[in-house]
């Protein structure tokens, strides 16, 4: 079975908006969306834009946590994290998220603690993917990590497609 987008448009909460909310229909079962999130080699493939991420680690189980380093320089190291709050394969995914950066100088910048739930729901032969990122302080934040989760899954729509 092919996965091919069953619509485009997957930012469905107004830009900037608390909480963002990211939809998209997939022809692909929901144990296979949901192994797309969970697997460090698949998530490498569709995270982020081809060769952005140096590293994937996940420890799948609830309280254990994920790591995705982006392909830094000497200026800075930069990392995406979070611990799994609640794990229902296929159908449910829940963690917390952190956006940290390291400079050369040992100045650390890091968001506040944020939140992410990924539903996977049977659409008879597709999977509904509902995201809620919240708790994002700032527009600005938002409007970066809206448009970030929306070109996620249109990445996805072309991984699980191979």
């Amino acid at each position: 079975m092919t996965a091919q987008p069953l619509e485009r448009d997957f930012l469905k909460s107004a830009p900037g908006q608390e909480p963002i909310l990211v939809e998209g229909l997939f022809r692909a079962t929901p144990a296979r969306v949901f192994q797309a999130f969970t697997v460090p080699e698949e998530i490498n493939d569709w995270f982020l834009p081809a060769g952005r991420l140096a590293d994937v680690e996940i420890d799948l189980k609830v309280g254990g946590l994920w790591r995705f380093v982006l392909q830094n320089d000497h200026e800075k190291q930069e990392r995406l994290e979070g611990e799994y709050l609640e794990i229902a394969a296929p159908n449910l995914l829940k963690f917390s998220w952190r956006h940290v950066v390291e400079l050369a100088d040992g100045t650390r910048q890091e968001t506040d603690r944020s939140f992410v739930s990924i539903s996977f729901k049977a659409a008879g032969s597709a999977t509904q993917v509902r995201l809620r990122h919240e708790a994002i302080k700032t527009e600005d934040a938002r409007l970066g990590v809206g448009t970030g989760w929306a070109d996620c899954l249109h990445r996805m729509t072309g991984f699980l497609a191979k």
